[in-house]
């Protein structure tokens, strides 16, 4: 059962995995370019003034150092900014494309619902995990093989950030996909609650609903700890979003 669920994400997976290499390989070795290109913007003698408070002199100071760079850069921006879209595109057709398609009374008659269920979520969540980690540790590695002076003590919490931000979006689009019976709903609904808190988190009573702070490690870069009471609480929703979702696959009818 898992072996055919691995099967059934190779292609997904695999497109995933290459285009965050590749996303990787065009923000890393541009770090010189980069700074350069900011301190002729700064240097322009009728520079724009929203450019002045987008682009302060001491932000473009602090991105000379490779550390700050590559956080602000990948964690902070490139990498960060997908988390969210990647474990949605990874969940939402685990259960809805089996009942589309319906194949899904099919497996119940060869497999119980209880192996059915952690079969596609294992396997799914294996798989992203292993690509959040991947996209996590390519600094560290990239930093080593060409020399860079890399701060790693920061790298385990931005890791963390990223690995339970993938798993709560992992889940809340999985229970979509156990809720519907087609592969549209899930992946607007979630798409829909996510562009949502994003908007509503602006707003500092509220500041809490827009997972995208947490991810891209704002607390990290400005303490350089990892932010223990939110990665908590994520996990807590992430297990109660979880055992909802079992709940619910085992009282549908197909």
């Amino acid at each position: 059962m898992i072996h055919k669920e691995l099967a059934d994400m190779k292609l997904r997976s695999l497109v995933i995995l290459l285009l965050g290499l590749g996303l990787f390989f065009f923000v890393a070795p541009l770090h010189e370019f980069t700074v350069e290109m900011l301190n002729e913007y700064v240097q322009l003698e009728n520079m724009p003034r929203f450019l002045e408070r987008f682009i302060p002199k001491n932000f473009i100071e602090r991105l000379s150092d490779w550390s700050f760079y590559i956080y602000t850069q990948w964690f902070g921006k490139n990498l960060g900014q997908f988390v969210p879209i990647l474990a949605i595109i990874m969940a939402f057709p685990l259960f809805a494309r089996e009942t589309e398609n319906g194949t899904m009374e099919y497996l119940l008659t060869r497999n119980s619902r209880k192996k059915v269920f952690w079969s596609k979520a294992c396997a799914a969540t294996f798989v992203l995990l292993v690509q959040m980690l991947v996209f996590s540790l390519l600094p560290g590695v990239y930093s080593w093989l060409a020399s860079k002076d890399f701060k790693y003590e920061h790298l385990t919490a931005y890791t963390i950030h990223t690995l339970v931000g993938a798993l709560f979006w992992f889940t809340l689009t999985m229970l979509f996909s156990v809720m519907y019976d087609d592969q549209v709903k899930p992946i607007l609904t979630a798409v829909g609650i996510l562009a949502s808190t994003t908007v509503v988190g602006i707003f500092k009573p509220l500041r809490f609903m827009n997972t995208y702070s947490y991810i891209l490690g704002n607390r990290i870069i400005s303490t350089g700890k990892m932010d223990v009471t939110y990665t908590v609480g994520l996990l807590f929703l992430t297990t109660i979003v979880l055992i909802v979702s079992y709940v619910i696959f085992l009282n549908k009818e197909f």
